[in-house]
């Protein structure tokens, strides 16, 4: 190989050169690599020996003088072997002989390749000497130009690009004029006629290659374009792209808007084309027909681009077949690449340098309390601030930065170039592109516009946002949206793409998207505007006017979005539409990058309101002025920005409309615009409370905000929707700064609430500043609008009501505005409801905050909220609210002193007068007062629950008052409140009986409950104040009032009231000692209200009609009081009196509801029998009408009267209960007169002697007053007692409802003999009646229905107490019965009564004598005898006790009158007795035959047969047989005749004849012949 040595002559260099040059001809390709490797080292060899020379000169090497454009140069050694090799190359290469390489033949290719390789490697060197410049400047540039212009081949033209490429990057300071020549040449050969693709393509790379480097760019610019005498080389160069990219618009797809390149494979990762051919979500383009990647129109790194560039391709030939792309590609790439270069060198220089002393700002960290009020919760997750943000610096300003001049250029650049890189950017904007493509599009139009704001090119900036707001919204064929499916025409395929590089025709040109009626969105629009959005976030604070370009697209946006979705729904739910046809939907994937998209639009967006809190406050109020301006209400002008992206539509008459590129809306539209704008303006106002917070409400945005609100909230042509979101947005604005104050200083937080406060009552304001509604619409959104209000100022009270000082007077005349407005019904109550949560608030919870003189205003409030008729819970809540508002007054540092007022008895209009005032000694009594009378002023409410439940406050605030007030405060409140209470319910009531008579009743029942409450409340009240005040005669005069008070309402005749009055007059009573007390005149108004007000005859009011037990009761309670108070003071005729209203009370009580009173008595029975046991009975009189009120109480049960019928009593339980007061009462007057018998008549009879015959130990039988009227003595009380006894002993086993326990006659029947034990030994003479009593109980204790006996098991042991009891009265009456003073008709119904119990077997009814004949008269009739078998009696035991007791009657005795007259009466008795058993016998037995008698009857037989033999009868006791004289046997005398005829009857039976002759043998005996 041919390497040269250090030092080598240059002849043998030469030679060497010439070999290698020959041998890189051979077609042996190793030798001729192996010599062109040879050539390049030795070129290298002698250029690095050059160099070397230059830093290290020697001077033994003799110089030559070499010419140059500048003079001449004298070199030598290295250098000049450098100098002659480059020129001999260059002539080589030309194809000229060398002048030191002695006719060496060099390929250009070859030639081209080593100048390339040494400039590559040695450029500073030869940037170091001239000479080579010279060479480079007069050889090689002219070479290059020539063979550009030429039609060289393509290998040829890539090294000379190749070349070209490296000396604008290297040399081009050294050879400007030259450069400026090759690249005005490279600009010219981008035409299409100037040169083939290949070589345009070429040229593309190589200014590829020059954007890459932005200092290059820059340089190329600062020479030439910016140079007066140089030729615009940047500038044209961007022109040519112009041209170029709009020369074939088939080619790159070219059409109204962006769209994504067809996919050539089922691969395609195209996330945009995915998205573009879902156009189910937002619109889009139908698939394509897949057609050669050569020939695809539209720019694509899939077909648009080659793997290896054709600047580098040096294997090559001959051109390569390129993509029709290709050079659009690379076009786009230059664009690209020129805005990325100015954004990387300017930007650094726009950011401001923040000082050591940074300006601190107001930062408030949002918590869960500084939420957003009104439902609207803090969006923010950072602290906020306003204000932050300084302006950007404008590079320009910088002159005495070290790089000015380059920055000078940049922005020169800028404002030169922005034209011909918006044409040519506006082509590709509107081309085919792929994702890549078109994303580093957009991001580089993106940095451009944005260096254009920050040097303050306005021109430019407005431009590249135009543009940029025209790509972010779709545009379609200007129709009207009057509806979404308006215009709709079926979606065309993109078969008819034409890829052709002819201009397409309209026939041929593609179908759009944008030929629906409805423009769409897809993902390039929703990219535009993102960039447009990071554009306003990057250019904020120097903006100004140019907001609205990116407001309204951010807006038009929206509105597309909203308007295309249902859009494209209804288009796929058209009859006979195919939806599993359509390759738009089933492409799922593009979808959801739409959505991802859509997100990060909406993430920019945010982004964009969130960054206004750091703008200075000019540039924020000029960014809240454009977003106010897009507001359009009614038809009222907007400013808009409509002219920037499309041509105004026409508008029509009565119509508001606003331009979406080129596209009318209807109504609908606009409304979603002004709600979208609104939205965003409640957006602003969340990211900058912090800036609102601020005094300066001008400078801050505040009056403007709250103006533009205003205003859309109030325009009643505006829509509803809007209006109502216009005002939320204000109330929000209104509660987030209030609610944010809160940090702030006292001053500052009370201006802020009292602004905010105002802001809100004025929203209320201009709403009744608007002209008369006329639609029911119009109403509603008025009311929504002033329902919203009310909610806004609850959330602002609800953070800081207890902060609040200053607009207390805003915030009720907020709260009462409702009342000052009519609107319709079911409005008007949600507009209660929502100003009632303020008011809620302030009762519970913020009380404390209220000042003094608004408290009256508070309680007309209160008044106002329960007397509204809307919502009847709000009514019963506010009621109570009034008892929070007492106990505030009345807390430890607001006493209640009504000894400060200045008059006893103060008017309505004099206590509201001193609540107005200030607070202090007198103001807050009548403020206390005046709550009260608002209270007295709701008891006369239409509606019942209202009504009871001020009530209800009322007496609760006096219960928590009574500590506080006085006996002469409480006699204050009595005049004032309470009397005013009842007489207003007394006056409701009388006006009720001007309604008719279906409404009269309901509405005399609600007054009656009211006055229930009232009665029941002030008694209570009373009751407390008498435990408190006891003996204060202030209070004995209340209550004769309130007595009288009373009257009134007994005379309702209502069970119900009455039963409150004497409930609550017991209530009172119950706290009086004694009469003393209170004096007399209160007990007896009290006695003369008990005594006229019986509540038994008074209607039933209640609606379960529940009868009078309850206000029989109270009465009753009532009474229990009275005799408490009366004692031993109660004169007869007020015990008489109480007695009668007793007995009506019991007879006339209804029954109870769901208890009968045959087991238990009824409370008015029970509290009957005990009252009339608490009477006293120190006086005969009194005990008198209570035993006889007892008796009757005994026998009410066994009484028939129309009244039982009625109340459907039995009274068994209280006659019961009757029967056993009666003992005790009886047996402790008897004991008690026993013991002191002298005292008792001294007490009854002062001026009457004692009886001689009174005996000691025995009871004298005075007389007392029965009735008043008629004496009674106490035997002849004894007498009644047993009277009424013997009632319900006769009606054993025949009154059924006996209820359970002892059995009523059992009761009275112990009772009775009880009684007669204890005073017929005490009573001394008995007159006739007691005896009759005594025989009349002994009868009924005989005789028993045992057929109506119930329960047949207890008759057995009924007979043995009923044998127990004959022989107690027996013991008591004989034989003190058969005294002469008892008429002999007692004695006789005696005998009768055991005559007729004595039978145990039925007889005859012929053999019983008929009421006119005698008593033996029936033995002589004759009838037909009886062979059925007799029953015995169910009592036979008693019976045959009783037969043995007549015996004994009849049987001889002591023979004292008493025995003879009681043997006398008993005889007849007997004789008959016998008899009926003799003459069954005889007339039944001989028709039995041989049947026997039945046992019982034959033992009845037997047994009277033995008696009659053993019976010595008294001998006065029967008279004696005619002829026939008889000691003791007369009874049978008189019996013979039937015991012979039963001897001749029993011949059979051997034991009944024997029997019977005995009695004959015992008679034969006792004759005397």
């Amino acid at each position: 190989m041919l390497i040269p040595r250090p030092r080598y002559p240059i002849e043998g260099a030469a030679g060497s050169s010439v070999t290698a040059t020959e041998l890189c001809n051979s077609k042996t390709a190793v030798v001729s690599n192996t010599a062109a490797a040879a050539l390049q080292q030795l070129a290298s060899s002698t250029f690095e020996k050059a160099a070397t020379s230059d830093d290290e000169p020697s001077n033994d090497a003799p110089a030559v003088e070499i010419p140059t454009g500048n003079g001449a140069v004298s070199i030598c050694g290295a250098a000049l072997d450098a100098y002659r090799l480059l020129d001999d190359l260059c002539l080589l290469t030309d194809g000229d002989n060398p002048e030191f390489l002695l006719a060496a033949s060099l390929a250009q290719n070859f030639g081209l390749e080593l100048i390339e390789s040494v400039l590559l490697n040695h450029a500073d060197t030869i940037m170091n000497h001239p000479e080579q410049l010279h060479i480079l400047r007069s050889r090689l540039m002219p070479l290059i130009i020539k063979i550009l212009s030429e039609k060289a081949s393509f290998s040829t033209t890539v090294r000379t690009m190749r070349l070209l490429q490296l000396i604008f990057s290297r040399l081009l300071l050294a050879l400007a004029s030259e450069c400026e020549v090759a690249l005005s040449l490279l600009n010219h050969m981008l035409d299409p006629d100037a040169a083939v693709l290949w070589k345009r393509a070429l040229c593309l790379e190589v200014f590829r290659g020059i954007h890459s480097e932005p200092v290059l760019v820059r340089f190329i610019y600062s020479h030439y374009d910016e140079a007066d005498e140089k030729r615009n080389i940047i500038r044209d160069h961007l022109g040519s792209l112009v041209r170029l990219a709009s020369e074939k618009p088939a080619v790159i797809g070219l059409g109204q808007k962006s769209s994504v390149p067809a996919a050539s494979t089922q691969n395609d990762d195209s996330s945009d084309q995915a998205a573009v051919q879902t156009g189910g979500l937002i619109g889009g383009i139908g698939a394509t027909v897949a057609l050669p990647d050569l020939n695809r129109s539209g720019i694509s790194t899939q077909w648009s681009s080659i793997r290896t560039p054709c600047i580098e391709q040096l294997d090559k030939f001959e051109a390569p077949n390129l993509p029709a792309t290709y050079i659009y590609s690379l076009a786009l790439t230059c664009i690209t690449s020129f805005s990325e270069g100015l954004a990387r060198f300017l930007l650094p220089f726009t950011v401001p340098v923040e000082s050591k002393a940074k300006r601190k700002q107001p930062v408030i960290e949002e918590t869960d309390e500084n939420k957003h009020a009104n439902g609207i919760a803090g969006k923010l997750t950072r602290n906020q601030s306003f204000g932050g943000r300084k302006v950007p610096v404008n590079p320009l300003s910088l002159k005495d930065h070290v790089l000015y001049s380059q920055i000078s250029t940049s922005g020169h650049m800028v404002d030169h170039c922005w034209p011909a890189l918006l044409a040519a950017s506006s082509t590709y904007l509107n081309a085919t592109l792929d994702s890549e493509n078109y994303h580093a599009l957009i991001r580089s139009f993106q940095k451009f516009t944005q260096i254009a704001g920050l040097l303050d090119l306005t021109t430019p900036r407005d431009a590249f946002l135009t543009t940029l707001g025209k790509h972010a919204v779709s545009s379609t064929n200007p129709t009207s949206i009057a509806s979404p499916l308006i215009g709709y025409e079926p979606e065309a395929t993109d078969s008819g793409r034409d890829s052709s590089p002819a201009p397409p025709t309209p026939s041929s040109r593609r179908p759009q998207s944008s030929d629906f009626g409805v423009p769409t969105m897809n993902t390039r629009h929703l990219l535009c505007l993102r960039a447009l959005l990071n554009l306003g976030i990057a250019l904020g604070p120097v903006l100004q006017r140019s907001w609205t370009i990116i407001l309204e697209s951010l807006l038009q946006a929206d509105l597309i979005i909203s308007l295309s979705a249902p859009a494209r729904v209804k288009q796929l739910r058209r009859p006979g539409t195919k939806v599993e046809n359509d390759a738009s939907v089933d492409s799922a994937d593009g979808g959801e990058d739409l959505k991802l998209e859509i997100t990060a639009a909406e993430t920019a967006a945010s982004r964009l309101f969130e960054s206004t809190a750091d703008l200075p406050s000019e540039a924020f109020m000029e960014f809240t002025a454009c977003l106010s301006s897009l507001l359009q209400i009614g038809n009222s002008a907007g400013d808009s920005l409509d002219g920037l992206f499309s041509p105004q539509p026409v508008k029509r008459k009565h119509q508001k409309v606003r331009s979406v590129s080129g596209v009318a809306i209807d109504d609908g539209a606009l409304d979603q615009s002004n709600s979208f704008v609104l939205d965003k303006i409640d957006d602003v106002v969340q990211s900058n409370v912090v800036r609102l917070l601020q005094h300066e409400t001008q400078e801050t945005g505040w009056d403007l905000l709250v103006e533009v609100l205003t205003q859309t909230l109030s325009m009643q042509k505006g829509s509803s929707n809007v209006r109502i979101k216009a005002a939320t947005t204000l109330n929000g604005l209104l509660a987030a700064v209030v609610v944010s104050g809160e940090s702030l200083t006292f001053e500052e937080r009370d201006f802020v609430q009292a602004r905010s406060l105002d802001a809100l009552l004025n929203e209320i304001s201009s709403l009744r500043k608007a002209q008369p509604l006329s639609t029911i619409t119009s109403q509603k959104c008025e009311s929504e609008i002033h329902r919203r209000v009310l909610e806004a100022l609850r959330s602002i009270l609800e953070h800081c009501g207890e902060s609040l000082s200053l607009g207390w007077n805003t915030v009720f005349s907020i709260v009462n505005s409702i009342f000052k407005q009519s609107p319709i019904s079911e409005e008007a109550a949600r507009l209660v409801r929502s100003s009632f949560g303020s008011l809620q608030l302030i009762c519970s919870d913020f009380l404390g905050s209220v000042p003094f003189s608004c408290l009256l205003v508070l309680l007309d409030t209160l008044h106002a909220f329960c007397a509204q008729d809307l919502d009847l819970n709000i009514s019963l809540t506010t009621a109570t609210f009034f008892r929070n508002v007492s106990d505030y007054l009345q807390s430890d540092d607001n006493t209640i002193d009504l000894s400060s007022l200045p008059s006893d008895y103060p008017s309505e209009q004099d206590l509201a007068g001193l609540a107005r005032s200030e607070k202090n000694r007198e103001s807050t009594p009548a403020l206390w007062l005046c709550l009260l009378l608002r209270l007295v002023m709701l008891s006369t409410d239409g509606r019942v629950e209202v009504r009871h439940s001020a009530l209800h406050t009322l007496f609760r605030i006096f219960d928590a008052s009574g500590d506080q007030l006085t006996a002469t405060a409480l006699d204050l409140c009595f005049r004032i409140v309470l009397s005013k209470l009842l007489k207003s319910n007394e006056a409701e009531f009388i006006a009720t009986n001007r309604l008719q008579e279906s409404d009269q009743e309901d509405a005399n029942q609600g007054w009656n409950a009211t006055a229930i409450v009232e009665i029941e409340g002030i008694s209570s009240l009373f009751s407390r104040w008498l435990e408190t005040f006891k003996g204060n005669k202030c209070l004995a005069t209340m209550l004769q009032e309130l007595f009288e008070l009373f009257m009134i309402f007994l005379k309702r005749h209502a069970l119900s009231v009455s039963k409150a009055v004497f409930r609550g007059m017991t209530k009172i009573l119950a706290e009086v000692d004694n009469v003393e007390s209170f004096g007399k005149p209160l007990v007896e108004k009290a006695w003369i209200l008990w005594k006229d007000g019986n509540p038994a005859s008074h209607i039933d009011d209640s609606r379960r009609n529940n009868g009078n037990q309850d206000a029989l009761v109270a009465y009753l309670d009532c009474l229990a009081q009275l005799l408490r108070l009366l004692s031993d003071n109660i004169r007869p005729e007020q015990a008489k009196t109480t007695i009668e209203q007793l007995h009506i009370s019991v007879v006339e009580s209804d029954a109870s509801t769901y208890t009968a009173d045959a087991d238990r008595m009824t409370p008015v029975q029970k509290l009957v029998l005990e009252t009339l046991g608490s009477i006293p009975t120190n006086r005969p009189h009194v005990f008198t009408q209570i035993v006889d009120s007892i008796d009757s109480f005994v026998t009410l049960p066994y009484e028939q009267k129309s009244s039982r019928a009625k109340n459907q009593q039995t009274y068994i339980a209280m006659s019961k209960a009757a029967i056993t007061l009666l003992e005790s009462s009886i047996l402790g007057h008897i004991k008690t007169q026993v013991q002191d018998a002298s005292t008792l008549l001294d007490k009854n009879f002062e001026h009457q002697a004692p009886r001689d015959n009174a005996k000691p130990g025995h009871v004298t039988q005075t007389t007392t007053l029965r009735n008043g009227q008629h004496p009674l003595s106490p035997s002849e009380i004894v007498t009644e007692a047993c009277r009424a006894l013997a009632v319900p002993i006769h009606l054993k086993y025949k009154w059924r409802p006996e209820g359970k326990g002892v059995s009523p006659w059992k009761m009275a029947t112990t009772t009775a003999i009880t009684i007669l034990e204890a005073s017929v030994p005490v009573l001394g003479p008995i007159p006739a009646p007691f005896w009759e009593v005594i025989v009349e109980i002994g009868d009924g204790v005989l005789t028993a229905d045992c057929e109506a006996c119930t329960e047949i098991s207890n008759i057995a042991k009924d007979q043995d107490f009923d044998i127990e009891i004959f022989s107690r009265i027996r013991k008591l009456i004989m034989p003190a019965l058969g005294s002469s003073s008892i008429p002999d008709a007692i004695r006789r119904k005696y005998a009768e009564s055991i005559f007729n119990n004595s039978l145990i077997h039925e007889p005859h009814p012929d053999d019983l004598a008929r009421p006119d004949q005698e008593l033996l008269e029936g033995l002589r009739s004759t009838h037909i005898g009886r062979v059925n078998d007799l029953p015995p009696s169910p009592r036979s035991k008693l019976s045959y006790v009783l037969l043995d007791e007549i015996f004994t009657i009849v049987a001889v005795h002591d023979s004292s009158s008493e025995c003879i007259k009681l043997a006398q009466a008993a005889a007849p008795y007997l004789i008959l007795r016998a008899a009926l058993t003799l003459k069954a016998y005889i007339m039944d037995h001989p028709l039995r035959g041989r049947m026997p008698q039945p046992w019982s009857q034959k033992k009845e037989m037997f047994y009277i047969l033995r008696k009659l033999i053993d019976l010595d009868s008294e001998p006065k006791a029967i008279p004696a047989a005619p002829g026939i004289t008889s000691e003791h046997k007369k009874h049978l005398h008189r019996l013979s005749p039937l015991v012979l005829k039963a001897q001749k009857a029993a011949w059979r039976d051997e034991n009944m004849t024997n029997a019977l002759s005995e009695v004959l043998m015992a008679l034969t005996d006792d004759f005397d012949v």
